[in-house]
């Protein structure tokens, strides 16, 4: 009986958020999609009361564009005006292919997105398991982890990479404009770009205890994903801190609700949701027309978290 009631519960959640937005209008715009605004401030609080504060914010933008969508023209469009006209610094997106990187690339070039990594499906591979970012910011150390080979039920990648991201340094509340590039300062973050088990069967039906039933892989893809990575960033710090937070920012399609799931297993270790601390729970992030476009499914499945520390989400 409980476990009826919590796949009752868990499919009703892949239809509607929150029960309490039955009452209320869904509010939607590009800006609302899981965009984190991210507060660098590697050096000094930006409380300090120091003349000196180092301090700078990167919006980074997680976009699951769909890979079918580049087939249609009026998608693609609305697709790259969301994207562009957003303002991030960092882009995270899911389900790319070969035509959609040939679709953005122009357009992100002359955007000032210089730097950029696609990774596209092999002939073996699920259509949908394409990933890329596109940066502003200098890209290192990308690698694609394979949870498909380690983890049971897995079906789609993850890519990790560092980025090297531009400090302002503000003395005595001016921004201070440096002369000599070599001058400027900057850190680096690891940012993980993920797109997770979808709540639905390998064959692409879904039952009423599928989200229940497939909420284990998620899980385990997130702890793989973790466990993979602190080892690399041990080398660096103290072992402890980075299995902890071995990365600094993770975002991308988790296809799961708030603070369930993977996600709750991040909170869990001290990662802050963007979506759920600034974003009210009756703004979707993901919309798909259901039952012959007589009905809209609205969803939030798409976040960006950071670790807190010299990190922490803005609004």
């Amino acid at each position: 009986m409980i476990a009826l009631l919590q796949d009752i519960i868990a499919f009703v959640e892949q239809f509607i958020p929150s029960p309490i937005t039955l009452f209320r209008a869904y509010r939607f715009s590009p800006a609302d999609l899981a965009v984190g605004h991210v507060c660098l401030a590697p050096g000094r609080s930006p409380t300090s009361k120091d003349d000196d504060t180092i301090l700078s914010t990167i919006d980074v933008l997680s976009y699951n564009i769909n890979n079918v969508a580049a087939r249609s023209p009026t998608r693609v469009r609305r697709i790259l005006r969301a994207i562009f006209s957003s303002g991030a610094d960092v882009i995270l997106l899911q389900e790319t292919n070969p035509a959609w990187e040939d679709l953005l690339r122009d357009e992100a070039t002359a955007l000032q997105f210089r730097y950029s990594y696609f990774h596209h499906p092999r002939a073996n591979d699920r259509a949908a398991g394409g990933i890329a970012i596109l940066s502003q910011y200098p890209l290192g150390n990308v690698k694609i982890l394979d949870f498909i080979k380690v983890i049971p039920g897995s079906v789609f990648p993850a890519l990790t990479c560092e980025v090297k991201v531009t400090i302002e340094v503000h003395r005595a509340g001016e921004l201070e404009i440096l002369s000599d590039p070599s001058s400027i300062p900057t850190v680096t973050i690891s940012i993980a770009n993920v797109h997770l088990r979808p709540p639905v069967e390998l064959g692409g039906s879904a039952w009423l205890d599928t989200a229940r039933k497939t909420e284990p892989v998620r899980i385990n893809e997130m702890k793989e994903l973790i466990q993979s990575t602190a080892s690399v960033k041990a080398e660096s710090m103290m072992a402890s801190e980075s299995e902890q937070h071995p990365l600094d920012i993770i975002g991308g399609d988790f296809n799961e609700g708030d603070n369930v799931g993977s996600l709750a297993y991040l909170v869990s270790l001290g990662y802050i949701d963007a979506l759920q601390q600034h974003v009210s729970r009756s703004k979707e992030t993901h919309t798909w027309p259901f039952a012959r476009n007589l009905w809209t499914l609205r969803k939030r499945l798409d976040h960006i978290l950071c670790h807190g520390g010299p990190l922490t989400t803005v609004e």
